[in-house]
């Protein structure tokens, strides 16, 4: 059975929803509602939810946003979006995130139904039903064709070459629309094992095939960004992804590109049981910006020999000149340079630790919020809080917030909505719900 969560500020759209989903024949179990973004994060976090459908146009933390918080804790719940007829730029926005589809409202019934049937099922069947033959006959036919994009494409990574033979090289392979500006994704894939099985993969061809089921995935995942997926001699996978301006700035931000590469972690290893690291970098201009975002894609996939324990890394939050010889030299350099990165680590904690302890109250606070601070994306961000403090970053927030809500219980004649609003939560009952979660008994019953 399937938990539905349904997010929308209008709550008879939200009953709407549940009550045609309620009298389907899908196999559903509980369907949740929450009226804003940070109550549908709360319920993610208290409940297992299988599937999300959540407006574009919500006050404090719009669809996106949501979906964006959603990929970064727990990338594999698929995502719906609802938008009227005007909102037609949002919905394209929400597609590039990951949403699985968007449903126009006013919602049918029978259209509904027969989203949530198709999303749900890909949940359980996407890229599982690929076989062998199929994948081996695609990947022969790669092989044969000389001069194609596995060997340009690598060639403009690694070399480089002035702007219009570029641009005539790739008008060749059918690229003759692109964008200004680039972001480059970096995959490195454990292909010893994977599939259904834990058993090793010793045979090339299988090793192969994988790759190539691989490569299929990646291209998938980031489709919406018009991407160019190649492999690279290196035993990497590589995406270009072409960004318009809108897109630039969002990863610029970091965030959203993380999020990006998050999402193609989680699908390789739900999908086809791939260990895989990612490192995406920065954002360039022009097709000469291809070398130097390589390398700083790879800068950052480096840094998983300094945290074995992490799998997505962001170049901007590496200094650039800490590169993978520094983290493996044998010298003393190596230890002054790990004690600063452990004193960095530190400080960056404290800071998110203290703007916490200072903002906890705010109604809208957001992960993204607190990563801005120390300048980091919230990826990042929260492994480090995690590790350093073992626990996650919005499980502190809720500690501060019930903590300080007990002492308005016990020491003052505020009343529950009073309470609710000081401590940061937009609603009496949905405070009500955490507190009971986090104490384990109802309000009422405590200040007694």
């Amino acid at each position: 059975m399937y938990n539905i969560l349904v997010v929308d500020d209008e709550i008879m759209v939200c009953r709407g929803i549940s009550l045609i989903l309620s009298q389907s024949a899908l196999p559903l179990g509980d369907i949740l509602i929450a009226q804003n973004g940070f109550e549908a994060l709360d319920l993610i976090r208290l409940e297992r939810i299988d599937l999300v459908i959540t407006d574009i146009q919500m006050e404090q933390m719009n669809g996106i946003e949501l979906m964006e918080t959603i990929f970064l804790e727990n990338p594999a719940i698929p995502v719906l979006v609802l938008s009227a007829h005007g909102e037609f730029e949002y919905a394209q926005k929400a597609m590039k995130f990951g949403a699985k589809e968007y449903i126009v409202k006013p919602v049918r019934p029978d259209h509904l139904i027969t989203i949530v049937g198709k999303a749900l099922q890909d949940r359980e069947t996407m890229l599982r039903s690929v076989e062998k033959e199929e994948l081996a006959r695609k990947y022969q036919l790669q092989e044969k064709t000389s001069g194609g994009p596995g060997v340009i494409l690598p060639e403009l990574v690694f070399e480089g070459t002035d702007e219009r033979e570029a641009l005539e090289l790739l008008a060749g392979l059918g690229y003759r629309e692109l964008e200004e500006r680039f972001s480059l994704l970096l995959v490195k894939p454990d292909l010893k094992k994977g599939g259904r099985t834990d058993l090793l993969i010793t045979s090339l061809r299988d090793r192969k095939l994988m790759k190539y089921a691989c490569r299929n995935v990646v291209e998938e995942t980031v489709k919406e960004w018009k991407p160019l997926v190649f492999d690279l001699s290196t035993g990497l996978l590589a995406a270009i992804l072409q960004l318009n301006e809108q897109d630039a700035l969002y990863a610029a931000e970091g965030s959203r590109a993380a999020t990006i590469a998050q999402k193609v972690h989680n699908n390789l290893a739900e999908y086809l049981n791939v260990d895989n690291v990612i490192g995406i970098s920065g954002v360039g201009v022009g097709i000469g910006s291809w070398p130097e975002l390589y390398r700083d894609a790879e800068r950052a996939l480096n840094w998983h020999q300094v945290h074995d324990d992490h799998y997505v890394f962001y170049s901007g939050d590496f200094a650039p000149s800490v590169i993978a010889e520094d983290v493996q030299a044998d010298a003393p350099a190596e230890k002054r340079e790990d004690a600063k990165r452990q004193s960095d680590v530190r400080r960056v904690i404290s800071e998110a630790k203290a703007y916490i302890d200072q903002n906890f109250r705010t109604k809208g606070l957001k992960l993204q919020d607190i990563a801005g601070t120390v300048h980091l994306s919230p990826n990042y961000l929260c492994y480090l809080f995690k590790k350093d403090l073992g626990l996650n970053m919005w499980d502190y927030v809720t500690e501060c917030r019930m903590e300080e809500g007990k002492r308005l219980v016990l020491t003052t004649d505020m009343r529950r909505y009073e309470i609710a609003d000081e401590v940061g939560y937009e609603t009496p009952e949905h405070f009500s719900k955490i507190f009971k979660r986090h104490f384990g008994v109802n309000l009422s019953e405590f200040k007694k």
